[in-house]
């Protein structure tokens, strides 16, 4: 039987995605969300979480998961001071926000700096959840897996972190991407170039192609497995710019009779008032003040994602594929 976990990533940077999220919480779609913990407002928006899973989970006992969504791309430092990760200069507040995503400088950066600054992210979630395990880790933008020497330091890091509330290591992200897989098939509607491959060229990650073998990708695996770090086995994150029912649907099936673990990476939002089309979300999105390191362009696609999940009838579907919903602690 195959196992799926339900991630919703980048909660704590804004209203929007965090309304998003919470929709798909509310109505039992999601089981894991990845946060970050660099942004002004992220301690209040990870107890606003807090509160809503103690709520949902005295209705019906419902629950779902809290991981790391680390950051060296969005947000700013928690080391409050200027470092490889960060631009040279504090901003107004004294805070020194993360070099972005765009064109990123990897042989600029130091595995003394990335290991640092996700060790204090992962303190100060772990802090924030009180007695709840942080759940997992995910990486925002991919960082430090498109580079073998951050992404060593990165799996170090996560190893490194222990204390009495964890009997074992935070998983992590799987490394390998369902592109990857021997016998597992993509929906692509005809495209030569996945969406999220598109967004990685504009980003500039074009440079980093070499890093996305599949012999890199084992490598990685290797890394974790030697440091006992879990993880699942694949990672679609076909669903980005695919956001249909037909996608969704499709991936699901292709684990049918298989003993896979998969995790379906969605990227959720919803705006805070209501509008009647997407001509009107539109113009609601071009007003929205954006959060340092967010992409605005994927806002329109965050609520499409949203609404495939709310219409899917999720349990009939999982059943006849022979999948079960599952955490990263079931790894």
């Amino acid at each position: 039987m195959g196992k799926l976990i339900f991630t919703a990533d980048d909660y704590g940077a804004c209203d929007f995605i965090d309304n998003g999220i919470m929709r798909a919480l509310k109505a039992g779609k999601i089981n894991t969300v990845t946060a970050f913990v660099t942004h002004q407002t992220s301690e209040q928006r990870i107890k606003d979480l807090l509160t809503l899973r103690e709520e949902l989970k005295t209705a019906d006992g419902y629950t779902f998961n809290i991981g790391l969504h680390f950051s060296v791309t969005s947000g700013f430092s928690l080391q409050n001071k200027a470092s490889s990760l960060t631009e040279d200069e504090a901003d107004g507040e004294g805070k020194f926000y993360f070099r972005e995503a765009q064109d990123y400088d990897f042989s600029d950066t130091t595995t003394d700096d990335l290991k640092a600054e996700l060790l204090i992210q992962l303190q100060t979630l772990d802090a924030w959840l009180n007695n709840f395990p942080v759940d997992h880790v995910s990486n925002h933008h991919n960082i430090a897996y498109l580079d073998m020497r951050l992404y060593q330091s990165y799996v170090n890091g996560v190893s490194s972190f222990t204390n009495t509330k964890y009997a074992k290591k935070i998983p992590i992200r799987s490394p390998m991407p369902w592109q990857k897989a021997p016998d597992l098939k993509e929906w692509s509607d005809g495209k030569i170039i996945e969406p999220i491959e598109m967004q990685g060229l504009e980003l500039g990650m074009w440079r980093k192609f070499p890093e996305l073998t599949l012999d890199k990708f084992k490598d990685r695996e290797t890394e974790a497995n030697t440091l006992n770090i879990k993880y699942p086995d694949y990672l679609a994150d076909t669903i980005y710019g695919e956001p249909y029912i037909a996608n969704v649907s499709f991936l699901i099936e292709q684990l049918k009779d298989k003993n896979y673990s998969s995790e379906f990476m969605f990227h959720l939002g919803h705006p805070s008032e209501a509008y009647a089309n997407e001509n009107e979300l539109a113009e609601i999105i071009e007003k929205l003040q954006i959060p340092h390191g967010i992409d605005p362009s994927y806002f329109l696609n965050r609520t499409r994602e949203l609404n495939t999940l709310l219409i899917l009838d999720m349990p009939p579907l999982l059943q006849a594929n022979n999948v079960t919903k599952a955490f990263f602690s079931d790894l």
